[in-house]
């Protein structure tokens, strides 16, 4: 989870910035735990900057991944603006969201709460597909894998 000291932060920060935080290892496997490759022989800043064009080329990977209760959160950013904080009650398990470093946190000790802002570029990118995943959510459907859909729509490409 990556930390912030207040919330005055603007949204604009890169995915890119966010996961050269991380270390290498730990970047890559964020790109593991989505089904997705980079190539671990490059330098950590090569390796930031391929991991978040693959976790924003591939937000299907990201989105299926997410539970009912993170879908809504990413909903919320969804239908909120630049900047927008989702603030979520302190838990001893972090968020998926926060895991894969796609939020920055505040953590309100007096409160025991979380102020989460995910990038603008996180949020533009979530936002193609995540009503698609929110409703078979709340509609208690599991949704397809990456590798189903993509399966899907080859089928549907070869029919056409």
């Amino acid at each position: 989870m990556i930390t912030i000291d207040n919330t005055t932060s603007t949204s604009d920060i890169t995915l890119e910035r966010i996961l050269k935080v991380q270390t290498k290892v730990e970047t890559l496997d964020i790109c593991k735990k989505l089904g997705l490759y980079v190539s671990p022989n490059l330098k950590k800043d090569e390796t930031a900057k391929r991991v978040a064009n693959e976790m924003l080329g591939n937000t299907i990977n990201i989105l299926s991944s997410l539970n009912k209760q993170e879908l809504q959160i990413v909903n919320e950013f969804v239908k909120g603006e630049a900047n927008t904080c989702v603030t979520r009650k302190m838990r001893k398990t972090l968020y998926k969201l926060q895991k894969f470093c796609l939020v920055v946190t505040h953590e309100d000790e007096e409160k025991q709460e979380w102020n989460m802002f995910m990038p603008d570029s996180v949020r533009n990118a979530l936002s193609e597909n995540i009503r698609f995943y929110l409703d078979m959510a709340e509609h208690g459907m599991k949704s397809p894998s990456p590798k189903q859909l993509r399966m899907m729509l080859h089928k549907q490409m070869l029919i056409e």
